[in-house]
């Protein structure tokens, strides 16, 4: 039978219909959704994707210490290598005059193809100064180490210290060496020259008895006034819920016990202070005006921290 015009444009609106109700089955599962049910799971997407990216940049600063490491490790030869840097150490401590000078190699700890923990002691009379000279050229050496111990005492009749030094250096298996030191330089020393530590350690006595400050100075001294509890600071965002279409943000004063369960528009009082909410996004974040500035806070912030924005008093 064949079909009229007519009915065949029925027959294919009828089909266009039941394709756009699948569809909407299919992306819906059945049950109409709010804009705010939307807006919320988009907020989650948007949470998912910032999660994503904290993840892959952690990753790239990971990957660029393993490089780091693997250029002022000691090299991956565990022999060569505790071997090498003891003949470093003493040649350190030699040039700064330690007597009688003791380098001697400790256990060695070891995860196989992870590291291997060499421990060293270095023992001997120095000067204050000499020492100080050993720790400056200690730390400007970018060798993958670090002293865990460092002791020291005068030497009777002499100007001297009696000083003990423990330290720990890493080779790792995948170092970009196998028998030789590195050649990077430390990147910890915040002064420039050897003098700028040298000068006002030595001139310290670090063993002469505790002298007080004269009476008059004492009496003459004003206590210091104390200061006010900033209680913004221990007033923090607890979390965020939604009731009848309208989103909340939780608050809480932690020094009054004060809670507040606040929507859009909502002003409140911390303190002295006032504030008002001006927006809360389904991303769990709410931007606020107080006490002169406009945040963005989220979850675990106080009203002194989250992100400051532009556009203080407008909405």
């Amino acid at each position: 039978m064949k079909l009229q015009r007519r009915e065949k444009g029925l027959v294919f609106a009828a089909g266009g219909l039941l394709a756009v109700l699948i569809c909407y089955f299919l992306l819906f599962g059945g049950e109409s959704r709010s804009t705010a049910e939307l807006e919320t799971d988009l907020g989650n997407l948007d949470q998912q994707v910032i999660a994503k990216r904290a993840t892959s940049k952690q990753d790239d600063r990971d990957a660029a210490s393993m490089r780091d490491w693997r250029k002022r490790a000691l090299p991956s030869d565990r022999i060569t290598a505790r071997t090498l840097y003891q003949t470093w150490l003493r040649g350190l401590a030699d040039r700064c005059h330690f007597h009688p000078l003791a380098v001697e190699s400790n256990e060695m700890e070891s995860r196989a193809n992870v590291y291997a923990k060499m421990k060293f002691t270095v023992r001997g009379h120095v000067s204050l100064a000499n020492l100080t000279q050993f720790l400056y050229d200690f730390y400007s050496a970018g060798h993958l180490h670090q002293i865990r111990l460092l002791t020291m005492k005068p030497v009777e009749h002499a100007s001297e210290l009696e000083v003990g030094i423990t330290i720990e250096a890493l080779s790792l298996p995948n170092a970009d060496r196998k028998d030789q030191l590195s050649k990077e330089k430390g990147t910890g020393l915040r002064l420039a020259k050897v003098e700028d530590y040298r000068d006002p350690i030595v001139e310290r006595n670090l063993f002469a008895p505790y002298t007080p400050p004269p009476p008059s100075a004492v009496a003459d001294k004003k206590p210091d006034k104390p200061q006010p509890i900033d209680t913004a600071q221990f007033t923090f965002v607890t979390g965020f819920t939604e009731v009848d279409g309208f989103r909340l943000v939780w608050m809480q004063d932690r020094i009054a016990g004060k809670v507040w369960q606040l929507k859009e528009g909502a002003e409140f009082k911390v303190g002295e202070h006032s504030g008002r909410i001006c927006k809360i996004a389904p991303t769990r974040e709410v931007t606020l005006d107080f006490d002169g500035h406009r945040r963005r806070l989220r979850d675990g912030d106080n009203l002194r921290g989250g992100i400051e924005v532009d556009g203080y008093g407008k909405n």
